[in-house]
């Protein structure tokens, strides 16, 4: 071989190396972008996936608390015999193919709470119970009254300063304490406490009150 057809072969394996180290330069660019690519393509997967996670995790906590709302409504209205269930009721499982509106499950509830749920009024023969307990817890509240009264004034000291204030709280509180006897009746008897029953027991309790102040 003579020395030029060398340095032609020579020339030519060079031209060979630097069109594989050229195609390998390509090939690997190209990988790195296609892995570019794929990672951000992931990245907002993942993004994408997080979102929808957040989206129902609100979902769920905003219809678990209709639901607890819905429930407690119940409570309020049916009274101590709604208890017994425990709590809402949980979500009934879905068959394939089946769909579900959480809301309209819950708006369908409510609804048929207020459409079955009437509070009526509060019966006549209920009224001397009502007027009894109202004027027998404001004789209790007043004779808390006149006992820290007598005790400010046999302890003196500093008794004699605070247990008066406590007596006056006491008297002004005097005519509202028949309000708790007549929730707790209206309750059991799933009625509303009306203006008409709240007038009757606070003109019971200021009367009891009045009277007695009178007297002492």
């Amino acid at each position: 071989m003579s020395y030029h057809q060398a340095i032609a072969r020579l020339a030519q394996t060079y031209a060979g190396v630097d069109a594989q180290r050229t195609e390998a330069d390509e090939w690997y660019e190209r990988q790195v972008a296609a892995a570019a690519r794929a990672e951000r393509e992931a990245a907002a997967a993942v993004e994408a996936a997080q979102e929808a996670l957040d989206a129902a995790t609100e979902l769920v906590e905003r219809i678990d608390a209709e639901a607890e709302e819905v429930w407690r409504t119940t409570i309020r209205r049916l009274g101590p015999s709604a208890t017994r269930f425990g709590g809402p009721p949980p979500p009934v499982p879905l068959q394939a193919g089946e769909e579900y509106n959480p809301h309209q499950m819950i708006e369908a509830a409510s609804d048929l709470l207020d459409q079955t749920w009437r509070p009526g009024r509060m019966p006549q023969k209920a009224f001397p119970w009502l007027v009894a307990w109202s004027a027998l817890g404001a004789a209790v509240a007043f004779g808390l009254r006149e006992a820290a009264l007598w005790a400010g004034r046999s302890y003196g000291g500093d008794l004699a300063v605070g247990l008066p204030v406590l007596a006056l709280v006491v008297l002004l509180v005097a005519p509202f304490v028949g309000l708790w006897p007549a929730r707790v009746v209206a309750d059991r008897r799933h009625v509303a406490l009306d203006a008409t029953t709240i007038t009757v027991v606070l003109t019971t309790g200021l009367a009891t009150t009045v009277a007695l102040y009178l007297l002492v």
